[in-house]
This record gives structure tokens, sequence and C-alpha cells, in this order.
């Protein structure tokens, strides 16, 4: 009977899967044996998103899938890409960068509107269809399925949520990195037309004015009165924006710079016409009349760049052109009686914020004020970009714990109508890489393209593909510390020192982060892996010795702690990190006194004194003494054999 019973079910479970399998194949568009349509007539954009494709789809299935006109009839399963015969798809009145992708039985159509759009829905395809994912410049993962299929039935339509999106690190340098997350900027990289081009800066990006735009050097001596009058005194550190001949002089500078590098390819090019980076105003009768007239200073800088824009427009013809202003520390309060022209972008700064909690936060004394002024900018200002700082610029190196508010206050930007966003990270990355900066380079690119996405499955994502199955471990890290600053009461700031990060963080949960730490060491699959763990921990190792904690205890042996110290400093110059920080004179010191005796805010040239050269032979002196004392009382421990707590 027991028998019988089986052999009823098994026959019910073939019977039950025939359906299925037959379901899925019709649900399923197969790929091993597609071709790639474009058009006799394609454009540039076009015939490179086909190439990338090709290039990707190669890869995947390890064949070579071919790239045919449109004007050809073909027996298999067709990849439309771009306008073709295959779909006459309207993107009339559709942002630059929007796309769609659709699939049914022997028809996929990937397309898109302006420069991007097409290259756009060709990478969009290949992460969310085909499990391709650019990580960092050095880790892009192309999956290997000789049987690719995807569903039938896709039907997608994206347009971009901001025209403007860029960060800074070394893989925000890279054009495929770029491309593939969607960055449009073009102040780090410079992308080819057929590429797509990208959103840049007509000259630099910021502070021209006095830098770029009527220098000191040229007019300062003659003409001291184009320039600010602070305390009374005229000085070359700002302009004075109310004078008529700086105006004449910017806009015809202005007009010098376009005729050298405008691009007429370009989607967008920006003008930047923004104050130098200090806080000296002009104080003069006229510039403060305007000012007060408008409650803030951006009152005479908006006039100023609004004026500026309407003269350089009056005698040329350029239609993809854009002038950019700061709204920054003491212009960063929108004005009352001035509203920015329709092709003037107004660039608010976020410069003294709190990023341990959301911008949002109405109990974050840092955060109120700045909120008030995106309120009320959103309110006159169509073509909003915002300036957002990610790191930490005095002690770049150590953990910055924002991880928590990154996507919150992406969305905060959105919803507030903000059309371009910069987010500042370690742009100095390249021999200043201890910390987690490039991951946060990849989830600020996703969540550009996508504020609302799963944010914990991104970071996840690029977790494992980074650092292996100990990735998971590393999630927890970054999950414990995020939440500990959202709901710490002390603040995150920019250019904050190390001592002040995590006061008040318990010895449990430094102990927990440690064992995460350890299991993810121990989950290490492979030599890159390991490499890539062993800079991200010097961003923890780097807090707990600023902070005296766990390996670096002054509780500790004296030779233990100096070691302590001794293998972080070894571990960063090894890997070339040859800087701590943004500032002047923040490159890390070669004086052993410094590292093995004071805090670590010190280790820098900034406190290279001769004082400290002198000492160096006594410091070392204690450091191999105490190591032969050590070695004396703990000589198993030494050898490796067992390990000693203090």
């Amino acid at each position: 009977m027991k028998k019988v019973i089986c052999m009823i079910l098994a026959l019910v479970v073939f019977m039950m899967s025939l359906p299925l399998t037959v379901l899925a194949a019709e649900t399923a568009v197969e790929l091993k044996n597609a071709v790639i349509v474009v058009s006799d007539a394609a454009s540039i954009t076009d015939n490179y998103a086909a190439e990338r494709l090709k290039y990707y789809l190669d890869k995947i299935m390890g064949g070579d899938i071919a790239v045919v006109s449109d004007s050809t009839e073909n027996g298999c399963v067709e990849i439309s890409v771009g306008d073709t015969l295959r779909e006459d798809l309207d993107f009339s009145g559709k942002k630059d960068g929007s796309y769609v992708i659709t699939s049914d039985k022997d028809l996929i159509v990937i397309n898109g509107a302006g420069n991007k759009g097409t290259i756009n829905g060709v990478y969009a395809f290949l992460e969310n269809y085909c499990g391709c994912h650019w990580y960092e410049d050095e880790v892009i993962v192309i999956p290997e399925n000789a049987d690719l299929s995807v569903e039938k039935g896709i039907s997608v339509t994206y347009t971009p949520f901001f025209e403007y999106s860029e960060t800074d690190t070394k893989s925000a340098y890279d054009p495929e990195f770029s491309i593939a997350n969607g960055l449009t900027g073009g102040v780090y990289k410079n992308l080819t037309a057929e590429q797509g081009g990208d959103v840049s800066y007509v000259g630099p990006a910021s502070h021209t004015l006095v830098n770029y735009y009527c220098k000191p050097d040229k007019y300062f001596n003659e003409h001291p009165e184009y320039y600010a009058l602070v305390d009374g005194k005229r000085t070359a550190t700002q302009l004075c924006l109310t004078n008529e001949d700086v105006k004449a002089i910017v806009t015809a500078e202005v007009i010098a710079a376009l005729e050298e590098k405008h691009d007429p390819s370009a989607p967008l090019q920006i003008v930047s016409v923004t104050q130098a980076d200090n806080g000296q105003y002009c104080e003069c009768e006229s510039c403060a009349a305007l000012d007060n007239y408008n409650g803030s200073q951006a009152g005479t800088m908006l006039t100023f760049v609004n004026e500026i824009a309407e003269r350089v427009t009056a005698v040329t013809d350029y239609d993809n052109i854009a002038f950019d202003t700061f709204a920054y520390q003491y212009t960063r309060k929108a004005p009352t009686n001035v509203v920015p022209r329709e092709d003037v972008i107004v660039r608010l700064c976020s410069i003294e914020c709190c990023f341990g909690h959301p911008l949002d936060d109405e109990d974050c004394k840092d955060n109120v004020g700045f909120m008030k002024d995106l309120e009320e900018w959103s309110k006159i200002c169509d073509r909003l970009y915002i300036w957002d700082y990610v790191l930490n610029c005095y002690e770049s190196n150590v953990i910055h714990p924002n991880f928590g508010v990154l996507q919150r206050n992406i969305q905060i930007f959105y919803e507030h109508g903000v059309k371009g966003i910069y987010e500042q990270g370690v742009y100095y990355i390249t021999n200043s890489d201890g910390e987690f900066a490039e991951m946060r380079t990849y989830l600020l690119s996703k969540l550009m393209q996508n504020p609302y996405l799963d944010y914990d499955e991104c970071m996840l994502g690029y977790l494992t593909a980074v650092y292996g199955p100990g990735g998971v471990y590393l999630k927890e890290f970054i999950d414990i510390i995020s939440e500990f600053a959202l709901n710490s009461m002390s603040h995150i700031h920019i250019d904050q020192e190390s001592y002040l990060t995590f006061l008040t963080f318990p010895d449990i949960l430094v102990k927990k982060c440690d064992r995460l730490w350890e299991k993810a060491f121990e989950a290490t699959e492979t030599e890159e892996q390991l490499a890539q763990l062993e800079r991200s921990h010097i961003s923890w190792r780097y807090w707990k010795c600023a902070h005296y904690r766990s390996e670096f205890s002054i509780f500790r042996s004296p030779y233990k702690w100096m070691n302590a110290r001794m293998e972080l400093y070894e571990d960063m110059v090894s890997m070339g990190i040859t800087r701590m920080g943004e500032r002047a004179n923040h490159d890390i010191s070669h004086n052993h006194t410094l590292h093995l005796f004071r805090a670590i805010t010190t280790w820098i040239t900034l406190y290279d004194e001769p004082v400290w050269d002198t000492l160096e032979p006594v410091a070392l002196f204690i450091y191999r003494f105490s190591e032969i004392i050590y070695t004396i009382f703990h000589p198993f421990e030494m050898l490796g054999f067992v390990s000693v707590g203090c």
C-alpha cells in the first residue's frame, strides 16, 4: 500500500512539473542564439551602446553574438538597441538619460532619450537581468551563463531622478564605472561623445571669482575698488559684486572661456560664477544695501550672477549652457527679493551640517537651519543643486559613520526638487584610502540613480563582492556603528578630530565589532579579498588608537600598546597611505616619536617639529627596551604559542 501511494505521489509530482516546465519555457527569452539589432542610421551613442552590450553578453555566454542591421530579417531572438525599424518609440519631451526596456517572445527592446538614454538602458539591462555589477573600477562582476535567458514581459520605463550626479573617489574617475552607475558629472572624468558625454564645467567648477575671473594679480594694484571692502579696507580675497567694471570684466572673461571650451554636443555645460572660499564678502555701501534688502548676502551674489547670465546670453547663442553659483556659508540663506533666472543653478552647500543624523532630524540642532534654507531655496529656484559632504576631511582614514543617513539625505534632496548633486568624498583617495570610501562612492552612485532602492541589499552586494563571504560580518559592523550614530546625542562633522567620534561607544560594542572583523578575516577566500579587508580595517584600528581601546589601551603592557601603534603606522605606510586628511601639512609623518607616544591626530607633518626629531632616538630606545622586557616575561606569547590579555 505504501509503495502504491509513493507511486501515485511521484506521478502527481511529475504531472505537475510538466506545465511548469512548459510555462518556464514560454515565459523566458533565451539569448544564446540572439542577435543585436541596430539601425543603419544609428547614432554614435546607439552604436556604442550596442558594442558594450555585445562585449558583456559575449563574456557572459562565452560566444560571439552578432550585431546586425535592422534592414535584415532574422529568424531568432533580437535585441533592438536604440532607434530601429523594430520599434518606434516617442521620446520627445523626455529627460536625457530616460530609457525603456521591454521583452516578448522574440524581441527585446532597449531604447532611450537624448545622449545617454540608450546607454543607460543597456547597462540597466546588463545589471538587472544579466547579473553584471560594477562595484569599483577594478571590481566588476560578470557572471558566466551560456544559457542566459531573461523573463518575457519586461516593461520598464525609467526617468533619471537628477540631471547632474557626481562624486569623486578613484572609481568615479573611471568612465566605465561612471557610465554603468549613472554618474553624469564631468569634473573628474571626460566621457567621449560616443559615450554620451557628461555635464561638464567650462573652466573650474568652484570658487571661480578672484581665483579664475577678475584675478587680483591683473587688476588689484590699479583698481582696488574692484575688490571687497572688508573692515574699511579693500582686500583681494573677494570681488565687489555691484561694481559695473567688475561685471563687464567677468562677462568678457566668461564669453572668452565659452569660445575656447564650449562643446555643442554636451548634454549640458555649466559656467561656475562662485565666491572664493572665505567669509570676506564686500561691505561697501552698495553691496550692503542690496544684502540688507534681501536679508542675506545671497541677494548681492545672485543679482550679480543673474546679470552675468543675462549679458552672456544676449551676445551668444549657446543652447546647452547654464550658470551656477553657491549658497555657501554666508550666502547659504535664500534672499527675499531676487530669484534665479531659469538658466542659473544655485548649489546649496551642507558644509556646516551633522552627518550622523539625517538632515530632516528635527532634534539635530546642526541640521535644522540647513533644512529651513533648503525649503526656502526650493521655493524660488527651479534648478537647485546640492554640494553635499560625505567625508571626514580632517582625519580621512578614521571610520566615518554616515552610512545610516546617505539614503535619507538623497531622498530629502529629491523631494525638495533638487536637480543635481555633487557628493564630495575623499577625492585624494589614491593616497588616502584606509576606510570605506570606495563603497560609499558605489552606494552614492546607485542612490543618485534611484534614492528609493533597497539600500541594505545594495550594500551587502558590494561587501560580498569585494570582501567575499566575510562581507556579511562587515555589514553587521556597519549597521552597529550607523545605528549608534543615529541614536547618539553627539554629532558627526566633516572636519572632526577622531577622538570626538563615538566618545561614548561602550566596551561591549567594541568587543563585538572586534569579533566581527575577526570573522570577516577568517572567511576570506582570496588574496584580493584579504588585501581589501586589511585596508578597510585601518579605519577601525585608527578609531581604536584614537580612543585607546582594545589593543591600543594604555592599560596593557607598554610594549603591547606601543607595538599596536607601530603596526598600525607601518601597515598604513605599506599600503601607500601618505595622506591623513585634506588639509595642508596633513601628510603622514615619518617621525616615530609621534607614532609611538602622541595622539593619532598628531601623526601628520604639521607636527614635525625639531623637538620630535631630537627625541626620536629616545622613543625608539624605549620601544626596543620595552620589547626586550616583554620578551623576558612573556617568552611563549612572543613565540606565538599563547596570548596574554595585558
